[in-house]
C-alpha cells in the first residue's frame, strides 16, 4: 500500500511505497530530502494533556505584569531625542559599528537599497566608518548578528563598504 503526503519543502503531493516509511527519501518533484511517514495503522497516538486552567491563568497573569512592567519603563524615559551622531563631540569608531554591522547585514539579505543608505550615513564620518568596516572585517568587533555570515563573506563585504566610502570622496 502506497503511502502519500506532502513535500515539507514544496508542498506537492508525494507518493511512497510503504516499505519506506519511517525512512528519509528525496521528493521527485524538487529533490529535497522528506520524512516519509508512518502509514495511519503504524502511528503512536499520544493523547493531549488537560490543560491545568490554574497554571493557565498564572501564566497569562505573569504576561500581563511583564507588559504593565514594559509600558512603566517605556513612560519612564524622557522624551529627549537622542543626539544625532553627527552632532556628536568626542565621537568614536564603536558610536559607527552599528551602521557598518546593518551594512553588512543588508548586504547579506539582498538589501541592496538599505545598504547604499548605510553607505551615505557611514560616508558623512569620513576615516571613522572606515575604521569602523575595518573593524568589523578584522573580527575586532563580536556582533551576534553577523555569525551567520560566513567569514570570507563579511570580509568581502567590509571591503566594498570601504571601496564605498572611498569612491564618495
Amino acid at each position: 500500500m502506497a503511502i502519500t503526503f506532502r513535500c515539507e519543502h514544496c508542498g506537492r503531493q508525494v507518493e511512497a511505497s510503504a516499505e519506506a516509511a519511517g525512512k528519509r527519501g528525496k521528493c521527485p518533484h524538487c529533490h529535497e530530502v522528506n520524512y516519509i511517514p508512518l502509514p495511519p495503522e503504524q502511528r503512536d497516538v499520544i493523547p493531549l494533556e488537560d490543560v491545568d486552567e490554574g497554571e493557565e491563568a498564572r501564566r497569562q497573569a505573569e504576561i500581563e505584569r511583564l507588559r504593565q512592567v514594559e509600558r512603566q519603563v517605556l513612560a519612564e524615559e524622557t522624551d529627549e531625542p537622542p543626539i544625532p551622531l553627527e552632532h556628536r563631540e568626542n565621537l568614536s569608531v564603536a558610536d559607527l559599528h552599528h551602521l557598518a554591522i546593518n551594512y553588512c547585514l543588508d548586504m547579506a539579505a539582498g538589501k541592496l537599497d538599505r545598504a547604499a543608505l548605510h553607505v551615505d550615513k557611514l560616508w558623512k564620518f569620513g576615516s571613522l566608518a572606515m575604521d569602523a568596516a575595518a573593524d568589523i572585517g578584522s573580527g575586532k568587533v563580536l556582533e551576534p548578528a553577523l555569525k551567520a555570515i560566513p567569514a570570507p563573506v563579511l570580509k568581502g563585504f567590509c571591503r566594498q563598504l570601504q571601496a564605498d566610502l572611498a569612491a564618495k570622496k
